[in-house]
């Protein structure tokens, strides 16, 4: 700590030190854990046993009312159902077959009306009807009812083929069988129109010159694969230019 001195004129200054202070040491203190000893006692617990409560059931008894006594049942009609008298069934079968009678007119007429535009083996014939609408058996009865020569048929239809391409014999009988006609039918419709068939044959011919390119040898064999023999099939392909 200084002080400092004034007296008169001069001044001194005189500086003193500080005494010098003692720190008294804190003491500290130290902290001792003692552990006591413990002993287990082990105490049993005794359950107390509870007797089981008994349970008393009651079986409920359902008083059930005494069944009402069934309803009586409906009498019934011994009567049955009004069979038809004489003149209704008569009416019934008259109706029947005025319709039926109808049908069978318009089939008749129908297969008359096709004999008439064009040729016709029976089976052909029945065929169509059938696909007009016509039954089976009424196809087939009105088809039956018709005084038709099948033979005159067949001769038909192999002029109407021979007008639109040319065949050989054994060609145009294979293809009025494939018509429905029976193998004589067609053998004889065939031999009536009696073609000439070399001309059928360079006919034949031209058709496959016209499709594609044969040679000679080749348009041979296909006129004799077509069942022209082969002096029929030689003219063909000579009378083409081959």
């Amino acid at each position: 700590m200084a002080l400092t001195l004034l007296s008169g004129c001069g001044s001194t200054t005189s500086s003193v030190a500080p005494a010098p202070t003692q720190s008294s040491a804190a003491s500290s203190s130290s902290t001792e854990t003692v552990t006591a000893p413990s002993s287990d006692a082990g105490q049993t617990v005794e359950a107390a046993e509870t007797p089981a409560d008994e349970s008393t059931s009651y079986v409920a008894v359902a008083e059930s009312s005494a069944p009402e006594p069934p309803a009586p049942s409906p009498a019934k009609d011994t009567t049955g159902p009004r069979s038809p008298s004489g003149d209704d069934a008569e009416s019934g079968a008259s109706s029947s077959t005025g319709k039926g009678g109808v049908s069978q007119h318009s089939a008749t007429r129908k297969a008359s009306e096709y004999l008439a535009f064009t040729a016709f083996s029976r089976s052909g014939l029945i065929e169509q009807l059938q696909f007009e609408g016509f039954t089976a058996q009424e196809a087939t009865a009105a088809v039956d009812s018709l005084s038709t020569n099948y033979d005159e048929q067949a001769a038909k239809k192999a002029e109407d083929y021979l007008r639109t391409s040319a065949f050989s014999r054994s060609g145009l009988i294979e293809q009025l069988q494939f018509e429905g006609f029976t193998t004589e039918q067609a053998t004889y419709g065939v031999d009536t129109t009696s073609p000439d068939y070399m001309a059928q044959a360079a006919k034949k011919g031209k058709q496959y010159l016209d499709m594609s390119g044969y040679s000679r040898a080749a348009l041979i064999d296909q006129l004799v694969f077509e069942g022209f023999t082969p002096e029929q099939a030689a003219h063909g392909a000579t009378a083409n230019g081959l």
